[in-house]
């Protein structure tokens, strides 16, 4: 397990290797192209627009030491605070977005990213969305609990379900909006969790509450993992009585031998 997520610390290192490498290479700035590669990679529309306000900032800087270079003047001494400046502050943005943007890539790894225009309004969006899930929305949600709760059992019952429903979608997409009008309620309950954990109130209502809603998450995964057992045990079914036709017509046309 790594520092920010669930992956190794090896996963989290190789992934910020540019993240370092433009905080090593001083006399190179190159924390616009960086931050520009991560915004495309992780799918923030802010982080992009940011590196592109980063990458004139950087050419403005380097018009203005070849207007001054050679000489000695106020110019060049305020273009070379102008770099520092720049260095430290680029950088500075990159490591404080490297958590933010493993997260994303984490969350990639479960399902395909969609843009968004910042981290903190697509999280207040999520957690507030009342109606019925979308795709998206109850991976994202499922996973903002997963990190934030500190219960294991409940991160491991909902890393579960995470899976399960990524499994569905994977092959029936019809199946999977089925599955979130059924088992939709489960961000609900991780919802409760949360909040109450927020409190961190210590009393005897709390934490029977806590153990109540801990309880009925562990029954819903598992009527979740019989759920798209049946789902998977039916499609097998389906397919092998579409294979068992599909043979016979062969053999009606003699394509087959019994």
């Amino acid at each position: 397990m790594g520092w920010v997520t669930k992956n190794s610390r090896r996963w989290e290192l190789s992934q910020l290797k540019w993240t370092f490498a433009s905080i090593l290479l001083v006399p190179f700035p190159i924390h616009p192209f960086v931050m520009m590669a991560q915004a495309s990679k992780s799918k923030v529309r802010s982080w992009f627009a940011l590196s592109w306000l980063l990458l004139a900032v950087q050419v403005a800087l380097f018009y203005s030491l070849f207007i001054f270079v050679g000489t000695v003047s106020q110019g060049l001494f305020f273009t070379l605070i102008g770099f520092f400046g720049s260095y430290i502050v680029g950088n500075g943005l990159l490591l404080s977005q490297s958590k933010p943007y493993l997260r994303r890539l984490e969350q990639g790894e479960v399902r395909e990213l969609t843009w968004i225009s910042t981290l903190e309004d697509q999280r207040r969006l999520a957690l507030a969305q009342v109606e019925m899930e979308t795709p998206q929305s109850f991976v994202n949600k499922l996973l903002y609990y997963k990190k934030e709760i500190d219960n294991k059992s409940i991160q491991y019952n909902l890393d579960k379900i995470i899976r399960l429903f990524h499994l569905v979608e994977q092959r029936d997409i019809m199946e999977a909006e089925k599955f979130l009008v059924r088992h939709g309620t489960v961000v609900n309950l991780a919802r409760e969790y949360y909040d109450l954990q927020s409190t961190k109130l210590n009393n005897k209502i709390t934490a029977e509450s806590k153990e109540k809603l801990a309880n009925v998450l562990s029954r819903a995964t598992e009527a979740i993992e019989l759920d798209v057992t049946t789902l998977i045990k039916n499609r097998l079914l389906d397919v092998s009585a579409e294979s068992d036709v599909y043979l016979q017509t062969l053999k009606n046309k003699n394509l087959l031998k019994d």
